[in-house]
């Protein structure tokens, strides 16, 4: 029975043995593949994140040219509505200009043009232009010039005034009103940005 006794006591230590080594593996794989598991929800995550910021990178740069779109529309409404205002204006001078070159103090504005081209040009061989309806005040002129000097009819003068030419000099000085509000539209482009064509 000795041997029995040993044999079964060599056999329950094996069982134990064996008991601990399987509840040893057991934990083991448990703490295995909890760490995997833990690996695996961490991968994952870190995917998801990459994917939410992903999709939130996409979704703000739609937004930003949606912005950038909605904002350019808006500017070139503004700068067209700023055209529109900024011609109607100049048709509004234009007609008060006209307005002006029928009033009384027009003659008198004219003899002060041709005093101003006569401080340039000097010379005998100049000749002034005007438009076809200010003929009836060359003698006006011809004072405010203070000198000799030709008057002729210039068909692209429309509102006004008077341009002088020496052909001697080469030069010419304006003092019509169609420039001098040429002059002011260039001037409101340059300042507004604005072509007025």
């Amino acid at each position: 029975m000795r041997k029995s006794y040993k044999a079964s006591n060599f056999l329950n230590t094996i069982e134990k043995y064996a008991k601990r080594q399987r509840a040893n593996s057991l934990d083991e794989m448990k703490k295995q593949e909890e760490l995997e598991l833990r690996k695996a929800e961490e991968e994952i995550i870190e995917e998801a994140n990459a994917m939410i910021n992903k999709e939130l990178i996409a979704m703000k740069n739609k937004i930003s040219v949606e912005v950038s779109r909605k904002e350019l529309q808006e500017r070139k409404k503004v700068s067209r509505r700023r055209k529109e205002i900024m011609k109607d204006m100049f048709k509004e001078c234009r007609k008060k200009l006209v307005g002006f070159t029928l009033s009384e103090e027009y003659e008198s504005s004219l003899k002060q043009y041709a005093n101003a081209i006569s401080k340039v040009l000097d010379s005998s061989d100049t000749q002034l232009f005007i438009k076809p309806e200010d003929m009836k005040y060359k003698n006006t002129i011809l004072k405010g010039f203070g000198k000799e000097c030709k008057i002729e009819i210039a068909k692209d003068i429309s509102i006004g005034g008077i341009r002088g030419y020496s052909f001697s000099k080469k030069l010419i000085v304006d003092e019509t009103l169609d420039v001098k509000l040429k002059e002011q539209e260039d001037w409101a482009a340059k300042q507004f940005g604005v072509l007025l064509v």
